[in-house]
């Protein structure tokens, strides 16, 4: 075996090493508030509503990262401020944030998205 492959092989045990004995309290969770998302009933007002802000005009001619960010905001300028105001979502991240956004729209009156 070579050196670099014994460095390697202990490299990546350190690592799994070290992520069984860190303790839970030192690992970093994203942090959002969360709101109960219930599948059905939330995902039909969430379909609804992008189906119409993403014919909106202020929405067309936007692509990639920049299209989700206008369509969420034209649904809900609350919902987006609060779950992603502070962290935008980035090009290629995996939006944990989605059912949230849903859940929030529920307790959104109707009138304001």
């Amino acid at each position: 075996m070579s050196s670099l492959s014994t460095v390697f092989c202990f490299a990546v045990g350190l690592l799994l090493f070290a992520d069984v004995l860190l303790p839970a309290y030192a690992r970093v969770e994203y942090q959002f508030k969360r709101y109960t998302y219930r599948k059905k009933r939330d995902d039909k007002k969430y379909r609804s509503a992008k189906q119409r802000c993403e014919m909106a005009t202020e929405c067309q001619g936007i692509f990639g990262i920049d299209h989700i960010k206008c369509v969420r905001i034209c649904i809900s300028e609350t919902c987006y401020e609060e779950l992603y105001g502070h962290d935008p979502l980035e090009d290629g991240e995996i939006d944990v944030r989605l059912n949230s956004f849903k859940g929030c729209l529920s307790q959104v009156a109707v009138a304001d998205f």
